[in-house]
């Protein structure tokens, strides 16, 4: 008796474990959503076909300046890739990501008001959110299980995402369903789209190492093009696994030739069918030539909680700015602004694969008598939208 049992907890274990290091999981570069994988996916003869999307037809009015904006734009992506397992031990992934955010964003940015892109970040805009690059990750994965529980593996990317931070805010589970994006963006989201990446990784059921090099792009314009160049960047990453539903990351990443930016990044998330949370921690020092630039620092917490029609999304951000933001940008000294986002959406079509959907995001700033005087009272900008996305996110 005591035998069988100890095989059934041995095959769950097992079971288990490879779920864990399924890199169908993997949103963007190697990070993964917790939970099943987010793919709409295919398979015959050993190859797996996935893909996955999100589109929202976005439009955006304000509150409380003396020139009020509205404007009407698309956020989007579309992800797809194969898959090829060689028996049980290796496997060859290969996946794309492009986004048409620069046809259907403004070249000068979507209005959002109190958003700050740096020149770092693909700015500098103010008021405004750039557009995601055309392309977002094209990218080849390599992998070999010496045994049922642990996995080696070499990711290369042409454009992708090193292992630095937790995955981008459009992919991961608590964040696809925003119509805007987050405030802390620049510190948070701008490593996503770098280019000529290599990471090498070695992964338990709990544990997963993981180090990059890569180009820190930074694209501009239209965000059409790839803004190639010479491997300038490392970055490092610890992932804890205590569970299927929940992933605990840690990494820190040197950024640019002379090593002029560092960036730290802690994160929590969780995430099953129903709820999903993430809670992130990043830290950005920056230094030129003459002097030491003032640290920033960014807090958020993002939530989804999804019923069969009904979504409910809430964000809160505690970020730093540069001082005197948003009229004069003095990078040598921050301000702490905060920032809350409320969002509901009601699905016209709930499939498991597939989800068509009517919402709104309303956002709420504090501290907002401190603003000049032609912000008004309260600024707040309303996205009411469809979004069109597929259902496993």
């Amino acid at each position: 008796m005591k035998c069988r049992v100890l095989l059934v907890v041995l095959s769950f274990a097992t079971v288990a474990a490879q779920a864990q290091l399924d890199p169908l999981r993997n949103v963007s570069g190697t990070t993964p959503n917790p939970g099943e994988s987010p793919w709409v996916t295919s398979s015959s003869g050993g190859w797996t076909v996935f893909h996955g999307f999100d589109a929202h037809a976005t439009h955006v009015g304000e509150s409380g300046p003396d020139n009020p904006r509205s404007d009407t734009f698309s956020t989007n992506w579309f992800a797809a890739g194969v898959e090829k397992n060689f028996g049980t031990r290796g496997f060859v992934l290969a996946r794309g990501r492009v986004s048409l955010e620069p046809y259907t964003v403004p070249e000068e940015g979507y209005p959002e008001l109190l958003q700050y892109v740096s020149a770092e970040g693909g700015g500098p805009t103010v008021g405004r959110m750039r557009a995601h690059d055309f392309w977002g990750e094209a990218a080849v994965q390599l992998g070999f299980r010496p045994s049922a529980s642990t996995l080696l593996s070499v990711y290369a990317a042409a454009v992708g995402d090193p292992a630095l931070g937790a995955a981008p805010a459009e992919l991961r589970m608590s964040g696809v369903d925003f119509a805007n994006a987050p405030f802390a963006y620049d510190l948070q989201e701008t490593t996503h789209d770098s280019t000529r990446v290599v990471t090498a990784g070695f992964g338990t059921r709990w544990l997963t190492l993981e180090a990059s090099v890569f180009h820190d792009a930074v694209t501009s314009g239209r965000h059409t093009s790839i803004e190639d160049g010479d491997i300038d960047s490392q970055s490092a990453r610890v992932t804890l696994t205590p569970s299927p539903n929940v992933a605990l990351q840690v990494s820190r990443g040197q950024l640019g030739d002379a090593n002029e930016r560092t960036v730290t990044s802690a994160s929590i998330t969780y995430g099953v069918p129903k709820v999903a949370v993430t809670a992130l921690w990043t830290r950005r020092e920056q230094k030129d030539s003459l002097s030491a630039l003032a640290p920033q620092t960014a807090y958020s917490v993002e939530l989804a909680l999804r019923g069969t029609r009904n979504t409910f999304l809430a964000r809160a951000e505690w970020v730093d700015r540069p001082s005197g933001f948003p009229v004069i940008v003095n990078d040598l000294a921050v301000e702490r602004t905060t920032h809350a986002t409320a969002g509901y959406i009601f699905d016209l079509v709930a499939r498991p694969t597939f989800r068509f959907g009517v919402g709104v995001n309303a956002d709420y700033h504090t501290q907002s008598h401190e603003l000049p005087a032609e912000y008004g009272h309260k600024p707040q900008s309303v996205y009411a939208f469809v979004r069109v996305r597929s259902g496993r996110l």
